[in-house]
């Protein structure tokens, strides 16, 4: 019998053999599968017990025993309420939902990407393909619950679905948590989601890693569309809510592509990699990170009071307003591929500041400096490529986070100046006199409130979120002495909010810590940096085209077939990876673009018959790796 008819029609004493029985067969599920879980419910109850009376079924909150559902002519309204948010998710106003990004054609700077993107789109566009999207009536793509509220609903889509891709259920009270645990069938709903995709948090179970693990094991199915219910409204559950916003919308970026990681690669083998940095090690000085945050503006007397004290790391942008200001910074930092870079560099001027870049950057900007030390930048093919010694981790996503995370190797103690990692109100994005110009006081319609260091006014976004993020990861992993964030910009964690007139800097003998810090960086060659002749990856490179074209080749029936097998296909790329970076990174963004438009294009298609939509993008994906393959055959035999 389905759960809403049992609560419907049973006597009282009906239903609590039911729920008694439920709830015992959970106690077994978790007691074998999260042994946290199972802990958790043997507690005895504090702030709520569920109540089966003459009322009907309802919850108490035993601090002032009051019924959580009310009552309407002396009946309970939980069941009514259950059944109406258990109706259709996809159309039900009750549920947010929560889309990722639109589909949109790649232009002409992406011949190889755009194989698979564009040829998907226009097949799906020529065999019927429609702005509304269409999913099967048996299946729901991803569920985000922020409480239960007793899990009735739950229970109903439970028993109503064929599949639920994944789930992410947050309950603030452990109470309430074991109230579902009487009504829903957890065994059940974790068989119907694809490999263990359901993730459940309760109270201070919660953590941020785990729920970041969850959009990042899963980015191209969460990104496509989650389903959101917030049962109710509390600084706890939005506080829950926010953070799988900000982790959602993270995984929605830097997924990269085939063609920038070859730009990077062919700036790499175009210039001569001397001196690189080969082995960190930390010199006796504090360095001072600028970037162009707006907290630049009432930070620069400080770092020109205190330059003598202190090296400089001038980040990108950053060059042109310390200059404005009279502060030649020791290095200036730079990571990007862009092959404009060199353009900026000489309007700011760099002259002769010595340029301290990732090897990926283009050659032109490259032969603007004088002086030059070159580090291979983590998390990008062309750093993997012959597989060096040492790689500096946390680059990414912004130029900032490099110099963050270089100073974090190599000085004793680290001070930002203009990382603001956030947007403050009735203030621009930039501080004055830089790259960027005049710019308005706007905050982003996307941007969410954070924790500032000093103010209670600033908001990230996605991009913000990833810095702050990765710095944060930066100062933890890499631990310097001390961490001065003197910004009025967000929190960043590891970091203590200082105000510039509370400390006052030793003396140091700087040009020794610079020349030590310089004595770093080495011929490459000399020091057997590179382990691996870059011709063995052409081999390395078939197999993992064929591992995936056998993936494209399983047959695909359904929508629900086809988040599956995307889901899997993602999984072995980022199990690729793992073990070989090089090719893992150079393809795996691509192929994340190219999945996540497979994804979301069927979905767009009015019919549940996947297996023509499915056998096109088998075909695409060898035209497009062989165009890939002997693209990059053609550079690295050069």
């Amino acid at each position: 019998m389905k759960i809403i008819e049992l609560l419907k029609n049973s006597s009282c004493e009906e239903i609590e053999v039911f729920c008694q029985n439920r709830f015992r067969e959970n106690l077994i599920f978790f007691q074998q599968e999260n042994s946290a879980i199972f802990e958790a419910l043997q507690k005895p109850s504090k702030e709520y017990q569920l109540y089966i009376g003459k009322e009907g079924v309802n919850i108490i909150n035993l601090q002032n025993n009051a019924w959580l559902y009310p009552l309407e002519d002396g009946q309970s309204t939980m069941l009514t309420i259950h059944e109406n948010l258990a109706f259709e998710p996809p159309i039900n106003d009750k549920w947010n939902r929560v889309c990722g990004n639109k589909m949109s054609m790649m232009d002409e700077r992406f011949p190889y990407s755009s194989i698979w993107v564009n040829g998907i789109l226009n097949f799906a566009l020529n065999n019927g393909g429609v702005e509304h999207y269409h999913l099967p009536s048996n299946f729901l793509p991803n569920l985000s619950l922020f409480g239960l509220g007793g899990g009735i609903f739950l229970q109903i889509l439970v028993e109503k679905y064929q599949k639920i891709n994944n789930f992410f259920i947050f309950e603030e009270s452990l109470d309430l948590f074991r109230i579902s645990c009487f009504f829903v069938d957890f065994a059940l709903l974790f068989s119907k989601v694809e490999r263990k995709g359901g993730y459940i948090f309760i109270e201070s179970i919660m953590q941020r890693n785990y729920a970041l693990n969850f959009f990042a094991s899963r980015r191209i199915s969460t990104a496509i569309m989650r389903f959101e219910l917030v049962m109710y409204q509390t600084p706890i559950t939005q506080s829950a809510r926010a953070l799988v916003y900000e982790l959602h919308s993270q995984s929605l970026r830097g997924w990269g592509t085939y063609e920038d990681e070859m730009k990077g690669i062919i700036n790499k083998r175009s210039f001569t990699l001397n001196p690189m940095l080969i082995e960190p090690k930390r010199v006796n000085a504090p360095i001072c990170v600028v970037a162009t945050g707006p907290s630049l503006d009432f930070l620069l007397p400080f770092i020109k009071e205190n330059q003598g004290k202190m090296i400089i790391f001038s980040c990108g942008t950053a060059l042109k307003p310390l200059l404005k200001a009279g502060i030649k910074p020791d290095f200036q930092i730079e990571i990007e591929r862009h092959d404009y870079l060199d353009g900026i560099l000489r309007e700011a001027p760099l002259d002769n500041i010595p340029l301290l870049c990732a090897s990926v950057l283009d050659r032109k900007a490259k032969e603007v400096a004088k002086e030059i030390y070159m580090f291979e930048r983590d998390g990008s093919s062309a750093a993997n490529l012959n597989e060096p010694r040492f790689k500096v981790k946390f680059t990414a996503p912004l130029v900032g986070n490099a110099g963050a995370a270089l100073a974090s190797y190599l000085g004793s103690d680290v001070i930002l100046c203009g990382l603001d990692c956030g947007y403050k109100k009735g203030v621009k994005k930039h501080a004055a006199n830089s790259y960027y110009g005049e710019e308005q006081e706007i905050i982003p319609e996307d941007a969410y409130r954070v924790d500032g260091n000093f103010s209670n006014d600033i908001y990230s976004d996605a991009l913000y979120s990833l810095s702050r993020t990765s710095l944060e990861e930066t100062f933890k992993i890499l631990k310097p002495f001390s961490i001065l964030n003197l910004n009025d910009g967000a929190y960043i964690k590891g970091a203590i909010p200082t105000h510039f007139e509370d400390f006052e800097l030793r003396s140091i003998n700087k040009k020794e810590a610079i020349s030590q810090l310089k004595s770093l960086f080495k011929d490459p060659k000399e020091e057997q940096f590179y382990t691996k002749d870059t011709q063995k990856y052409l081999f390395e490179i078939i197999v993992f085209k064929n591992k995936i074209s056998d993936l494209f080749k399983i047959e695909v029936h359904s929508k629900i077939d086809l988040f599956s097998k995307v889901d899997a296909i993602y999984d072995e790329i980022s199990a690729i990876e793992r073990k070989n970076a090089f090719i893992g990174i150079l393809f795996g963004g691509s192929l994340s673009h190219f999945l996540y438009t497979l994804a979301l294009a069927s979905i767009h298609l009015p019919y549940d018959d996947m297996q023509s939509f499915w056998q096109k993008a088998g075909e695409l994906y060898e035209q497009g790796m062989e165009k890939m393959v002997g693209n990059l055959r053609e550079i690295l035999v050069k």
